[in-house]
């Protein structure tokens, strides 16, 4: 009888430790995972940031907001690469 509870305390000792080595594993790897988005995501701010063109404070209204009127020339000065036959 005693050599059965020795079994079974060696193998829960067993299993726990797998656990927590199984845990500490999923923790690197999350930690990982993370790291790569932080990456990726920092990837697309800069993408964004620099292809994001500001108008130039001089082609702006006093208000510091375009009019209509400099939206309108702006769409129309910029080039398209899917010109249609009117």
């Amino acid at each position: 009888m005693n050599a059965v509870s020795d079994f079974l305390g060696a193998g829960t000792t067993f299993v726990m430790f797998a656990l927590v080595v199984a845990g500490v594993m999923k923790l690197f790897q999350l930690a990982t995972d993370v790291r790569e988005i932080k990456g990726v995501l920092t990837d697309i701010r800069r993408n964004t940031q620099d292809s994001a063109r500001l108008p130039s404070v001089a082609a702006l209204g006093a208000s510091g907001v375009p009019t209509p009127e400099e939206l309108v020339r702006a769409v129309h000065a910029q080039t398209f690469g899917d010109d249609f036959p009117l």
